[in-house]
């Protein structure tokens, strides 16, 4: 009966009595078990917190109230805590105010919070939407870390250490989702050849996911020519093409010279997006499937126009 009211396993529940001693039930006459309303109110708190990103041996100990707490500052409201039908088989995913979690989120990165920085975006993941995660925290999250790049506020280390913690999450999410149908749309997003930029360009693919595209991730600094023979394989009907930071590292020339060839490499009937900033001359590109973006909000417009 405790399993099915707090939607815990049965096998869990033996385990954290045993092994953590997150409960102690009380035993009838014949020995069997017998858990109190507090006592499934615990597990409930405790199964929460666990998808949430905490490890059990680490919330166990702690009474109600102090569970109550660590749910409250992850973005719980105390309203929610407090009503006498709280269930968390009825409430699947937690409400999460983003602008709470994202002040969570400025702070630790501020503070080169690691810790703090990869138990929120695990709780994140677990509750927003494909678009709302990379729309609302990962881009903004991203911007902030090359803010304090610039600024000089992270060492080249650190900002590597955090720029792999972003890459792992947002892969995580990016390679969960789940396979699409085979149909007559089909996706391709890669970043252009001496760009190793990334986060920006997987942020496309959580948006191809959102709104149930199918797409193929090949990831950053590819050749048009390697790009080009995948699209070829694989049917590709349109290719995402950054955001890219070429033009600011390897010069305008380069740009132009690697979106006129991709476009003579792909087939006729392929569309090309070029997200991010631009400066293509283009009275030599006579194309009309190639279409440039200069910001994720317009590349979400097009992909949200999509019918497949």
């Amino acid at each position: 009966m405790a399993s099915k009211l707090s939607g815990v396993g049965v096998h869990t529940i033996r385990a954290w009595e045993k092994r953590y001693k997150a409960l102690v039930p009380i035993r009838d006459a014949s020995g069997h078990r017998t858990y109190s309303k507090t006592d499934v109110e615990k597990l409930q708190l405790l199964s929460e917190l666990c998808l949430l990103g905490y490890t059990i041996s680490k919330v166990a100990p702690l009474s109600i109230p102090e569970l109550k707490e660590l749910l409250i500052d992850l973005g719980r409201s105390e309203a929610s805590l407090e009503q006498g039908d709280f269930n968390l088989v009825n409430e699947a995913k937690p409400s999460i105010d983003s602008s709470q979690s994202m002040a969570i989120l400025t702070f630790a990165l501020k503070s080169y919070k690691l810790d703090i920085i990869s138990l929120e975006l695990t709780k994140l993941k677990q509750t927003l939407s494909p678009r709302d995660f990379a729309l609302d925290i990962l881009l903004p999250l991203y911007r902030l870390k090359q803010e304090c790049v610039s600024s000089g506020e992270y060492t080249s280390i650190q900002a590597e250490a955090l720029r792999s913690l972003l890459r792992f999450h947002l892969g995580h999410h990016l390679f969960h989702s789940p396979a699409k149908e085979k149909s007559k749309v089909h996706i391709l997003i890669s970043g252009m050849e001496g760009d190793m930029q990334d986060i920006e360009l997987g942020i496309m693919g959580l948006l191809c996911s959102h709104y149930g595209l199918p797409f193929t991730y090949l990831g950053a600094d590819i050749s048009y020519e390697a790009l080009s023979e995948v699209a070829k394989a694989l049917e590709i009907s349109t290719v995402i093409l950054g955001p890219t930071n070429v033009l600011a590292q390897l010069g305008k020339g380069h740009f132009q010279n690697y979106v006129e060839k991709l476009l003579m490499k792909l087939n006729p009937a392929v569309e090309l997006i070029v997200a991010g900033k631009s400066e293509l001359e283009m009275e030599k590109i006579s194309s009309k499937r190639l279409h440039i973006f200069k910001t994720i909000d317009a590349v979400d417009e097009y992909l949200s126009n999509i019918v497949y």
